[in-house]
């Protein structure tokens, strides 16, 4: 605890218009009400230093990122399943194109057989009258009898009906070949269409994800700005432990957040065993100065204060009343936690002797 020597009488004077300054410029952090509690007060309109504005609350902010992080998980499942149906889908038209590809192949082939076909009988025709005309009469009068006469006629026929058949069958196949090639064409299109539908989910997932992603992104940034500053810790009521007070005490004080600095503070901490270990709540350091809703707790003036960010300014506001300029002298080299130690054994402030540990 500190002790206040006849000397502070001269000096309440300056403290009270400091503490008018510091609440004018909004440095009093958010009140935490009962020694128990750890919410921000509601009636503190503090802002925020670091952020320009009053912190989310940490645990309202880990609790974001939980739920963000589930709907990720379930949206890349879900993405999962898009996949798979992409796949399948890319892989059904890939089917479909070369089932395409058959198709008109065979078309190709079904038409050229048949043009192949009638360049044949033409060709005949051609043969057949290329010396002049050819009638039956032609036929009956060069035969030698009447069976040559119905043997060249029987021949004539044959020859006919197969030149019929062939361009009838290869005119069915020509159609059965455009059909197929048509009907290919139908699946193919819905297979497109079906591609493009599951294309466009994959794509609203995807961007569900990247939003998701962006928001899990801030969050995360939000809670590691808050838990790599103490003062941001103690006002979105996050936990508070030796080793945060130490920090954000060094921090309000404008001094170097070393290893040996914070030894230093944790084990001056320790020595006073405010709040932990007694009921001097939020006041590590049990300093007796005064605050607004500050209760006593001994006999000595020792104050319970009514928040964290109260406490470590009252702390603050002790530390800068013209008393404490060796221990300040020994933060501000930041490179010694014993000289830190035994600045303050020295002081007014009646801690005692005490040896940091790292």
């Amino acid at each position: 605890m500190d002790m206040n020597a006849p000397r502070l009488t001269r000096r309440l004077l300056k403290t009270a218009v400091a503490v008018a300054v510091l609440t004018a410029a909004g440095t009093v952090c958010l009140a935490m009400p009962g020694p128990a509690g750890s919410a921000v007060s509601a009636g503190d309109h503090s802002a925020s230093v670091l952020l320009g504005r009053a912190p989310d609350s940490l645990a309202a902010l880990q609790k974001e990122a939980r739920r963000t992080r589930a709907q990720m998980e379930r949206l890349n499942a879900e993405m999962e399943v898009v996949t798979q149906k992409w796949e399948a889908a890319r892989q059904r038209l890939d089917e479909v194109n070369v089932m395409l590809v058959k198709a008109r192949r065979q078309l190709i082939r079904s038409r050229n057989e048949l043009d192949r076909q009638r360049d044949l009988v033409a060709g005949r025709m051609r043969t057949m009258y290329k010396t002049g005309e050819v009638t039956w009469m032609d036929i009956v009068t060069s035969a030698s009898s009447f069976a040559d006469t119905e043997l060249a006629l029987d021949f004539l026929r044959k020859i006919s009906l197969q030149d019929r058949h062939e361009e009838t069958e290869l005119q069915r196949l020509t159609g059965l070949a455009r059909r197929d090639e048509a009907a290919v064409e139908d699946d193919r299109q819905v297979a497109v269409k079906a591609q493009a539908e599951v294309e466009n989910q994959r794509y609203a997932v995807d961007q569900k994800i990247a939003e998701r992603a962006a928001l899990l992104k801030d969050v995360v940034a939000k809670i590691k700005k808050i838990l790599s500053a103490p003062e941001l810790l103690m006002k979105a009521g996050g936990k508070i432990t030796q080793v945060t007070w130490a920090q954000a005490f060094l921090k309000s004080l404008g001094m170097p957040i070393t290893a040996d600095n914070v030894a230093a503070i944790v084990a001056w901490e320790m020595a006073e065993g405010g709040h932990w270990y007694n009921t001097a709540y939020y006041n590590p350091l049990n300093t007796t100065q005064s605050m607004p809703g500050a209760t006593v707790f001994n006999s000595v003036g020792v104050k319970a204060y009514t928040s964290w960010v109260q406490g470590l300014k009252a702390s603050v506001i002790t530390m800068r009343n013209g008393y404490y300029g060796s221990i300040l002298s020994a933060l501000s080299r930041g490179n010694d936690a014993q000289a830190v130690a035994d600045a303050v054994a020295a002081s007014p402030w009646g801690t005692g002797s005490f040896t940091p540990k790292h």
